[in-house]
């Protein structure tokens, strides 16, 4: 196979960067710049310690589905995941994580069988009962403000 060009005075690049640039004959820098915006993201708000609105799950009422869920039940029950869990985090995966994963899938398979406009109130219960611990004093610190923004899950 033949190897990428290396244009005078780069660094020499791998992989789908180098092949990219390399295609086009110009110079290109590595960047972390991506499309995404906050509302691709439907925890963002958590980031900043605030409770998410999970507007995405009333206007978008059709994707809304429990396979995280299941998913993380079936880590559980899978061996290879176990043998990576033993040595990482002893705690995470005992009879207590069982019946966690279970609870979380029933929890979340009650909030899809409810109607589109009571979803986003559930799911953000569902977010301060285990994220936040009951009469947890106020962080020591102060969030910066999340960015605005764009109306991705505005009903049009």
């Amino acid at each position: 196979s033949r190897s990428p060009q290396k244009t005078p005075g780069s660094p020499r690049r791998s992989g789908a960067a180098a092949r990219s640039c390399c295609r086009r004959g110009r110079e290109c820098a590595m960047t972390t710049r991506t499309p995404a915006v906050p509302d691709d993201f439907p925890h963002l708000l958590a980031w900043y310690g605030r409770v998410p609105t999970f507007e995405h799950a009333r206007v978008r009422a059709k994707d809304f589905h429990c396979r995280d869920h299941v998913f993380h039940m079936r880590q559980l029950v899978d061996a290879r995941y176990y043998l990576h869990w033993h040595y990482s985090d002893a705690d995470s995966y005992g009879p207590g994580a069982y019946f966690q994963a279970a609870e979380d899938w029933l929890r979340c398979r009650r909030i899809r069988g409810l109607d589109a406009n009571d979803r986003p109130h559930a799911l953000q219960e569902w977010f301060v009962d285990r994220y936040r611990a009951k009469g947890a004093a106020k962080p020591v610190w102060e969030f910066r403000e999340p960015p605005a923004g764009i109306g991705k899950h505005e009903q049009l």
